[in-house]
């Protein structure tokens, strides 16, 4: 968030320091990838600890390396350029959402019991069905992109997949309480939110249902 702060200035020092920052957190990801590679890990399981605030860190650094790379990489095919490393830094990612099964909605559910506060769930739930999507449309990016340093069209590249058939959860829900700014917006929004039942599925309302349709429209 720092990073993507600093570019939002559009002044050049700061941009400047945002690309250097970008660069020191590359090297501390890599560094610090047995920390939170759950892909790697065999205890890994759907019933560990989700470190959502890392992830969503992750996803926020490789997708600051679409914006530089936007404005300095565009391939003969007009495709943006990704080194490798991002891309598989991306890969690691998903296949350690994967491990952890935070793709699959009764996990999600899994997280919470009856007892905790409604408005703490609903927010909790929300959060990893936003982040699941912002994963699988930075992965339909990376799968439309070139690879940098020599490796244009390798078919051995690594390329980051995550499929809709993938996201076995409901869309997210009421983007206005999402949005609420404030205590006085959140309480008027929030009595017209339907409470999540943590018994209910919501099966039928799964993005993975309609998978053959977006992936046809490549969303």
């Amino acid at each position: 968030m720092v990073v993507i702060g600093l570019w939002a200035t559009r002044e050049q020092s700061t941009q400047s320091a945002a690309v250097e920052l970008h660069g020191k957190l590359d090297l501390a990801l890599g560094d610090q990838k047995e920390k939170w590679d759950a892909s790697e890990t065999t205890e890994a399981c759907s019933t560990c600890v989700w470190p959502i605030a890392t992830y969503q860190a992750i996803l926020l650094h490789i997708i600051f390396s679409f914006v530089l790379s936007s404005r300095a990489a565009i391939d003969f095919d007009l495709k943006i350029s990704l080194p490798p490393a991002d891309l598989g830094l991306l890969e690691a990612l998903v296949r350690s959402c994967r491990r952890l099964g935070m793709f699959y909605y009764p996990n999600i559910l899994a997280k919470y019991e009856e007892s905790d506060l409604d408005s703490f769930v609903w927010v909790g739930i929300e959060e990893i069905k936003r982040f699941n999507i912002a994963l699988y449309k930075v992965c339909g990016k990376a799968n439309n992109s070139s690879i940098r340093d020599g490796s244009h069209g390798d078919i051995n590249a690594v390329r980051p997949s995550l499929t809709a058939g993938e996201l076995q959860f409901p869309l997210p829900s009421n983007c206005h309480l999402w949005n609420a700014v404030g205590m006085n917006e959140w309480i008027a929004i929030v009595k017209e939110e339907k409470l999540v039942s943590l018994d209910d599925t919501c099966q039928e309302n799964w993005i993975s249902n309609f998978a053959e349709v977006l992936e046809f429209f490549v969303l």
